[in-house]
């Protein structure tokens, strides 16, 4: 069995949550994944694919985020690091996902960075956790990040079922060193308890989902961002900034262009928060990106006059 990169460091900036190309029927549409990647690669310090956001990896079958994984990995080549979502209904669904991810990892000899991504309070309750994820990491030996997604776990419609991970549960999970960061959906006060819990851990890296809230409040680490897709340059110019606002302290104009670009990105991600996959979709159909904006089932539909009103929005983008 493989052993897990001691030095593997998850990536500083812009990760871009991408939606998963299905056709009319459903299965994955290769051809437009093709085009996605190749659009996102300019902007993205790293992609998550077959998330349960942008991905909608929840509602679709487990052969079509096996293909989606597959066709993936030659389409990278190693440019930016990988983030691949493996969680699935029950524990034993996600370790089989897991284990088959790192068997096709070793079958086609990629050697670009690569972590499993899991959001485990899907399938598990917080009691017992850290045995859980240790055991994931055995089957698995690849890097770990974490997803607190409330709002997705909300989904599972079971009562009295904590939504987020307690953070004394988190504590003991950032002692995992396989476990290297967090993707973060929820209050800001919950997410700088899990700051204060791993403050042994220097590198654990802590990735935001609430866009506006990191171009406001930008966090340590980075963003995940599914708007950025649409406009991946103009996304990773900013997330930069954000980061790095002393590159820009000695030159207004580019200071005042920065902050001018980071609103306008504020506009866009307020237009798409609430059916955020569904409207994506169409419009990358409309930019000729995808060939369809087909969307999982469980996906809310989009209305033709809200991604007008979009496209619209974006004409006045340079990316």
């Amino acid at each position: 069995m493989a052993t897990l990169p001691p030095s593997l460091t998850p990536p500083e900036g812009l990760i871009i949550d991408m939606v998963t190309p299905l056709d009319r029927d459903r299965a994955l549409d290769a051809a437009s994944l093709e085009r996605l990647v190749a659009r996102v690669l300019s902007g993205a310090d790293g992609l998550l694919a077959g998330s349960p956001l942008a991905g909608e990896a929840l509602d679709l079958p487990l052969a079509t985020r096996k293909e989606l994984f597959t066709r993936l990995l030659p389409l990278v080549a190693g440019r930016v690091p990988v983030f691949f979502g493996i969680t699935g209904a029950t524990l034993e669904e996600t370790r089989d996902l897991a284990a088959w991810v790192e068997s096709e990892t070793r079958r086609q000899g990629y050697r670009g960075p690569l972590f499993l991504a899991d959001a485990p309070l899907w399938y598990h309750s917080n009691r017992g956790l850290p045995q859980i994820c240790q055991t994931l990491l055995g089957d698995a030996p690849l890097p770990l990040i974490l997803l607190n997604l409330p709002q997705v776990v909300r989904r599972r419609g079971i009562r009295f079922k904590h939504l987020n991970l307690r953070t004394h549960v988190f504590k003991k999970l950032s002692a995992l060193t396989g476990i290297r960061g967090l993707i973060y959906q929820g209050e800001m006060r919950r997410f700088l308890h899990y700051h204060h819990a791993t403050a042994a851990r220097p590198g654990f890296a802590f990735y935001e989902t609430d866009e506006t809230r990191f171009l406001t409040r930008p966090g340590a680490w980075g963003v995940v961002s599914g708007s950025a897709q649409l406009l991946p340059r103009a996304w990773q110019q900013v997330a930069r900034a954000c980061l790095h606002p002393e590159d820009a302290a000695d030159d207004p104009p580019r200071r005042f262009a920065l902050w001018d670009l980071g609103n306008r990105l504020q506009q866009v991600s307020h237009f798409c928060q609430h059916q955020p996959v569904a409207l994506w979709k169409k419009v990358l159909a409309a930019q000729g990106v995808l060939l369809s904006p087909a969307a999982s089932p469980g996906d809310a539909p989009e209305t033709a006059d809200t991604s007008g009103k979009l496209l619209e929005l974006l004409a006045g983008f340079a990316d």
